[in-house]
């Protein structure tokens, strides 16, 4: 049966196809939404830290007292952290993963003229006491550090350790090693020189960790000196983990507790927790965005199913006649299938096109993305489906209409 055939039916019984195109319309629209939105929060949650996680300690709450931490102080944290049993390694730092309070931006320039915002993290041998693993290159050296907040090595090229990520976009196939990456616009700036790459570093600023920028971070040779923010890494032997978290702590009240504010307690925990703390909002989100996705399903699928078999039950007759004239009941279910593919092809069609005023106006009101038009053709292609699963069962019943009864009611 030619498409015109199915057309011309479709147009003299318009109104239950037109409430199915709606209803379609509608649930693509959201669906393709949902979908992107679902991605936008699972995909920091998905991205490789980078990081050795099992004994990595993390501590943040250390607010300065009024004016910021002097060296001595910073370093003083540091020797009592590394007496702590148990302690293998003790970096103070300025950003961290899993510590969004504070986050420290570079703009970067590669020679393949790609430009990018990355994440630092600064801090005295992060690469061995957060267990980074190194791909290419080598390590800082100790005389290549720089005191935070001094003009040491001012006007000289600064080394820095980017991710394998990173090397790709600034320097396409070519090797980062020794080459030099510039501060977009600022023409004073020397600029840095690429000395490692690690394989990721998951960046801190986890609602840009979209997108292919979850490694965009980089370490740099900055030591804590002088700072208003401090946090401390800190790796522990596998074997004594729970003594040496507990001898972390008490390290940090002693050293710390008389100068905080107030009733500020410094707090120190295994990487796991900072990172549950962190996504806790997303993975509350990502069950909203479930129900509302699995809301829009069953009320599409049923929809479907009632207004097709309806429409099913009023063309009896219409079936019961092309089977006494040879119709065969493939024949009868090809039909169906055709036709809704009809309908939920055009609702698809225009649910695409909503589902992009919709993003538009989520923009406006709530500052999300854009939708990216690649998450159109999924949320079609699971729209289609839906459809043709929800007719089938309509579809079959008529197939199974005999002739005779047809006979009967003619």
């Amino acid at each position: 049966m030619s498409l015109r055939i199915h057309v011309s039916t479709l147009r003299r019984h318009s109104l239950m196809p037109l409430l199915v195109l709606l209803q379609v319309m509608l649930a693509c629209a959201i669906l393709c939404n949902v979908l992107f939105l679902t991605w936008q929060q699972l995909a920091p949650m998905l991205a490789p830290s980078g990081v050795d996680t099992a004994d990595l300690v993390l501590v943040d709450h250390l607010p300065s007292p009024g004016r910021p931490w002097t060296a001595a102080e910073v370093q003083a944290g540091t020797e009592a952290l590394r007496e702590v049993p148990g302690v293998r390694a003790v970096s103070a730092a300025n950003g961290l993963p899993m510590i969004a309070n504070y986050l420290y931006m570079v703009a970067m320039q590669g020679p393949t003229g790609v430009k990018l915002g990355a994440n630092g993290y600064q801090g005295y041998d992060l690469l061995d006491t957060l267990g980074l693993q190194l791909v290419s290159g080598r390590n800082f050296r100790p005389d290549e550090y720089r005191d935070i907040g001094t003009d040491q090595g001012k006007g000289t090229l600064e080394p820095v350790i980017i991710t394998q990520s990173m090397a790709r976009q600034l320097f396409g196939k070519a090797s980062p090693l020794g080459g030099v990456l510039r501060a977009p616009g600022d023409h004073k700036d020397p600029g840095w020189q690429v000395v490692g790459v690690v394989r990721h570093l998951l960046r801190n600023q986890v609602g840009m960790a979209t997108r292919g920028r979850a490694d965009n971070t980089v370490l740099l040779p900055q030591r804590v000196a002088k700072t208003s923010w401090l946090f401390y890494a800190v790796r522990v032997d596998p074997s004594m983990r729970q003594a040496a978290l507990r001898g972390i702590r008490k390290a940090l009240q002693r050293q710390f507790g008389a100068l905080l504010p107030v009733g500020t307690k410094p707090r120190a925990e295994f990487y796991a927790v900072h990172r549950a703390a962190v996504f806790k909002s997303r993975r509350a989100a990502l069950w909203m965005f479930a129900g509302v996705a699995l809301t829009v399903v069953i009320v599409t699928v049923i929809g479907i199913m009632g207004l097709t078999g309806f429409w099913v039950q009023k063309r009896t007759r219409q079936i019961g006649i092309r089977r006494a004239l040879g119709a065969r009941r493939v024949d009868i279910l090809r039909y169906f299938l055709v036709e809704n593919a009809l309908i939920v092809g055009l609702g698809v069609v225009l649910g695409m096109a909503l589902a992009y005023v919709g993003n538009a106006w989520l923009m406006h009101a709530y500052e999300l993305s854009r939708l990216p038009w690649t998450y159109l053709p999924y949320g079609a292609l699971l729209m289609l489906l839906l459809g043709q699963l929800a007719v089938l069962s309509p579809a079959l019943r008529a197939a199974r209409v005999p002739p005779v009864v047809a006979t009967r009611s003619v």
